[in-house]
């Protein structure tokens, strides 16, 4: 068994975990990655607590009125069904490792349940809700949109043991649309991965420390600084 487990160490979310297929202890095939729970601790820390999947993870990620309608009409199809609109959840607690597929520790059989309703002082985030967003910086010139969101451990290295996001790549496009080509010059094919490297000249890192305010209301990140950090691979 390869010892490269992502998990343990730093990791960008949209390329590394987003659809990515999830295999149980015993190889069999359980669903895919749709989205990532989030939770906002008091600190204002944002934390991975599990993995998200089915049409209600799926579909906001269309974005705007587009998903909410989609979302609207797949309730209304199943109205019967209360949480119907509650995706499908699976604890990181679960997971026992990331490399080209999500490897569960645990067998298929109960490994999805429905996400539960909100309690309690946490607040449940979305990365969707953080992909939807818009960047300021200090002085209100927009930045770009959140392209990717940059995660590592949060303590203990072992699978299992918070991650937390520690910074959000920040440009022009649509999230995934670097393809990780942002990892380095000589990834991919040469001329795809200049034309890529090109078209997203002005992207950059932007740590969770320079993140003055996420307003969760209005889709909008403002920053305590004018601009961004020059766009560092992971790992380096």
């Amino acid at each position: 068994m390869s010892t490269d487990n992502r998990l343990t160490r730093e990791l960008d979310c949209v390329l590394h975990l987003l659809d990515r297929q999830v295999v149980d202890v015993e190889g069999l095939m359980v669903c895919k990655v749709d989205d990532v729970e989030l939770v906002e601790n008091p600190d204002g820390e944002l934390v991975v607590t599990g993995l998200l999947a089915g049409p209600a993870a799926l579909v906001p990620r269309f974005g705007g009125g587009l998903g909410r309608r989609t979302l609207a009409y797949w309730h209304r199809l199943g109205s019967e069904q209360a949480d119907r609109t509650r995706p499908y959840r699976i604890a990181l607690d679960d997971v026992e490792r990331l490399e080209s597929a999500v490897e569960l520790r645990v067998q298929r059989d109960g490994a999805l349940v429905r996400q539960q309703p909100q309690r309690g002082g946490l607040r449940r985030r979305r990365l969707n809700e953080l992909l939807q967003m818009t960047v300021y910086g200090d002085h209100g010139a927009e930045l770009g949109g959140v392209l990717d969101v940059r995660l590592a451990p949060a303590g203990d290295t072992e699978a299992g043991e918070p991650v937390a996001v520690t910074g959000m790549i920040v440009g022009k496009g649509r999230p995934g649309s670097l393809l990780g080509y942002d990892r380095g010059p000589d990834q991919g094919p040469l001329l795809v991965n200049r034309a890529v490297r090109f078209l997203h000249r002005h992207s950059g890192l932007v740590g969770i420390d320079d993140v003055a305010e996420i307003d969760w209301e209005s889709d909008r990140i403002t920053l305590r600084r004018r601009d961004l950090d020059e766009l560092r691979p992971v790992g380096q």
